[in-house]
């Protein structure tokens, strides 16, 4: 399996890409089970984001995880495979977060 990736992955030089879907499909599930726990009101979870009476959503959180990603993608040097990789994950997980709450902004 190593191989496969190493060949089909790395040296196609699709790594941000793979880091990206990781990231995304991850970060969304991750997002989706705290807001369950959240809604259950399961104790042991931290809960929701309060900045005094202003509940703070996901969302935010998300546009700014896809702002500096995506900044820094671009400023990430070509031949640096690590930085590349790290931003379009960073950037997956922006875009889970901002999706989860696609109808709040859409609505």
């Amino acid at each position: 399996m190593s191989g496969w990736f190493q060949q089909q992955i790395v040296h196609t030089g699709r790594l941000p890409l793979f880091c990206f879907f990781v990231a995304l499909v991850l970060g969304f599930g991750f997002i989706r089970l705290s807001v369950r726990l959240i809604r259950a009101r399961v104790r042991w979870w931290p809960g929701n984001m309060v900045a005094g009476d202003v509940h703070v959503h996901h969302m935010v959180f998300g546009v700014v995880f896809m702002g500096i990603g995506g900044v820094a993608g671009l400023a990430a040097p070509w031949y640096s495979l690590g930085w590349r990789s790290a931003a379009a994950a960073l950037f997956g997980l922006g875009t889970a977060l901002v999706l989860d709450e696609f109808a709040l902004i859409l609505h």
